[in-house]
């Protein structure tokens, strides 16, 4: 009877650890090559026209709040401590450089952003012409995508984004969170 109870207990607790595996690996990083391309008002001949910075910064809930309300001309401002602080990986484009660049799935700062629990994958782009500050996504150099592999199924294409004049715009929309 003893015997019995240990048991149970000893399978509940391997259910229970399977099931948490299990989640924690669909809920894990996006695992898909990332496609930026600066749009046509911002390329001629498939190569940059101006000087872009986009950042890509992960984002935890906890944070969530600030990076979605932070001035995003106080962000590319010379010196600004919330971007040199974060945990980003940059990409520049340059007059001359290709207008399409892709973003590894395999670049380390995957792990890091794993590591520190973020959520959400926030793309800054420094663009020329726009200084309204708005909040979240209102703010056409601000996109937020969800990080959760379950909401980017499609691992074998890449996620696309559209920098534009207007604003940074995602191709390939994910899927919607469920309720």
């Amino acid at each position: 009877m003893k015997c019995e109870s240990h048991n149970r207990i000893l399978a509940g607790m391997i259910m229970l650890l399977l099931l948490l595996g299990l989640t924690a690996c669909s809920s894990g990083p996006i695992d898909r090559n990332t496609q930026f391309t600066l749009g046509q008002s911002l390329q001629v001949n498939n190569q940059s026209t101006s000087t872009i910075a986009v950042d890509l910064v992960g984002v935890n809930a906890t944070d969530y709040k600030r990076w979605y309300n932070y001035s995003m001309t106080r962000y590319f401002s010379a010196g600004d401590l919330l971007r040199s602080g974060a945990v980003k990986a940059t990409i520049n484009f340059t007059p001359g450089s290709s207008a399409k660049v892709v973003f590894s799935k395999h670049n380390p700062i995957w792990k890091q952003w794993k590591k520190n629990g973020d959520t959400y994958l926030f793309v800054l782009a420094q663009l020329p012409g726009i200084r309204q500050d708005m909040p979240g996504p209102e703010d056409p150099r601000r996109l937020i995508l969800p990080l959760q592999k379950s909401r980017w199924p499609d691992s074998a294409n890449p996620i696309r984004i559209l920098i534009k004049n207007s604003g940074v715009v995602c191709l390939t929309p994910p899927k919607p969170k469920k309720s």
